[in-house]
């Protein structure tokens, strides 16, 4: 426990401001994060209209120009073994899917509330995607022949992707703020 002073205030308070030389006050330890029920639905829907945005741009060119491999929805699948199930694509897309509309998502509620840039707050959405697109051509990259294309095209369905996401949000409800 610290020690109190005559004044009554908190040694460590002194301490740490006699450190740090900034003003302290004990009310500055109390972040919050209002992440409610309703912010994590939007975010449910937002993901999911997001990844029905995202479809076309993502496998449309690609199957166009011959360059989709369903392997990579399939390797996704290798996840439902933990549950005794076979992979194959449908296994993979409903993996893919769930992630998109539920696990993704409920992610950006929590990080998106730290992410740039502090307005417009929807923008943050296109952020976190970004981010995530940098894990999803790691995992899905088709080889050499098709990089560009699919660099490209990927990331351009993140960012709508992120921009579903974030404009849904913030109609329904808001996209949270951290606030310290």
């Amino acid at each position: 426990m610290s020690e109190r002073d005559e004044t009554g205030s908190d040694a460590t308070a002194e301490q740490a401001q006699a450190v740090s030389g900034a003003p302290f006050d004990q009310d500055d330890l109390d972040a919050e994060l209002d992440i409610t029920l309703r912010v994590v639905l939007s975010a449910f829907v937002g993901g999911a209209l997001g990844l029905v945005a995202m479809v076309p741009i993502l496998f449309v060119p690609p199957a166009f120009f011959d360059l989709f491999e369903a392997d990579a929805l399939v390797d996704v699948a290798e996840l439902g073994r933990v549950l005794g199930l076979e992979p194959n694509l449908l296994l993979g897309i409903l993996v893919f899917a769930a992630g998109g509309a539920v696990a993704l998502p409920l992610l950006f509620v929590v990080a998106g509330a730290f992410l740039p840039p502090r307005e417009p707050r929807y923008a943050r959405a296109i952020t976190f995607a970004t981010i995530m697109w940098t894990g999803f051509i790691i995992a899905f990259w088709p080889g050499e022949y098709a990089g560009v294309l699919f660099l490209g095209l990927s990331l351009a369905a993140h960012w709508v992707y992120g921009y579903v996401l974030g404009r849904v949000m913030e109609r329904l409800a808001y996209v949270p703020q951290h606030s310290v």
